[in-house]
Order: C-alpha cells, then sequence, then structure tokens
C-alpha cells in the first residue's frame, strides 16, 4: 500500500510540475497580449478573393477578424485616410491604426506592438507573393509603408 501511495503522488507531482513547465512555455511564447487585445476590422468587397485570403493569413497568425463586407470601398479608404498611392484591394482597422493591402502578418503584429506615431502602414496595389496574392515561389519586390495625418510616407518593412 505504501508503495502505490507513493507511486501515485509522484505521478501527481510529475504531472503539476509538466503543466507548470507547459503553461510557462506558453506564457513565454505567447504574443504581447496588447498585440492581440482588439479584433481586426477587415473591409473589402464581396468579389474579392484574395482579400478572403488575406484573412485566412491574418487566422491563421491568430488574429481575430471581423469581415465586413462592402459595396463601397472608395467611401471606407477615404473615411480611415488612405490615399490613392497607397490604396489596395481591402483596409483593416485595429487598435486604432489603419492597415490597408496585403501586409504580412508579422509586420501587422510589430505595428501594434511598437505603437508608432502615425495613422498607419499600406502596401499599395497588390504585389504577387504578399500575403493573399502567393503565385508558387514567385515574390515580387514589395514595401510596406507607414503614413501619418498628412500623408507622409516611410519605409516600414521591405519584402524582397
Amino acid at each position: 500500500m505504501g508503495l502505490q501511495l507513493l507511486k501515485a503522488k509522484t505521478a501527481a507531482v510529475s504531472l503539476a510540475i509538466s503543466g507548470l513547465v507547459l503553461s510557462s512555455c506558453g506564457i513565454a511564447n505567447a504574443p504581447d497580449s496588447d498585440v492581440f487585445a482588439s479584433e481586426v476590422t477587415v473591409f473589402r468587397s464581396p468579389t474579392c478573393g484574395c482579400c478572403a485570403l488575406w484573412i485566412k493569413h491574418m487566422e491563421a497568425a491568430g488574429f481575430r477578424v471581423k469581415d465586413e463586407v462592402t459595396e463601397d470601398m472608395a467611401a471606407i479608404k477615404q473615411q480611415y485616410g488612405v490615399s490613392e498611392s497607397l490604396a489596395s484591394c481591402h483596409t483593416t482597422v485595429a487598435a486604432g491604426y489603419v492597415i490597408e493591402g496585403h501586409i504580412p502578418a508579422p509586420d501587422v503584429e510589430r505595428l501594434l506592438s511598437e505603437k508608432p506615431d502615425v495613422v498607419g502602414i499600406a502596401v499599395p496595389g497588390m504585389p504577387i507573393g504578399s500575403p493573399g496574392m502567393e503565385s508558387g515561389n514567385y515574390v515580387e519586390p514589395y514595401t510596406v509603408f507607414s503614413f501619418d495625418e498628412k500623408g507622409a510616407t516611410s519605409s516600414f518593412a521591405e519584402h524582397l
């Protein structure tokens, strides 16, 4: 009886330690909680297939996505201050930032964790190979630009 009790206690302690180790690993590897604190809202046309693929990319990266289908993307872009030179097919809003186009999830995570003093970030057009625009192994080089209220831009990330 004493040996069985010792084995049971050892098993219980082992399970408790395993649980602590696993939960600590999860905490250490968890993304910055501020990054995922708010819902990401994507505005897109009902006929845009690449927008749906970008949404899947974001969800796979751990973002919660609210998909807003609209017929008037021009009004959305105007509302959020996206100039024609920065425009793409979908506009996303997250934690007070505008995220325009096919931006990789790590760039969005960086924006939301660093919290720069900008209106948002944008990938103009629809570069082949960007998230949602995949075409085999071919990737067109593209720049993710940050932009401010006056429309001034600067390079936020380069994808070559």
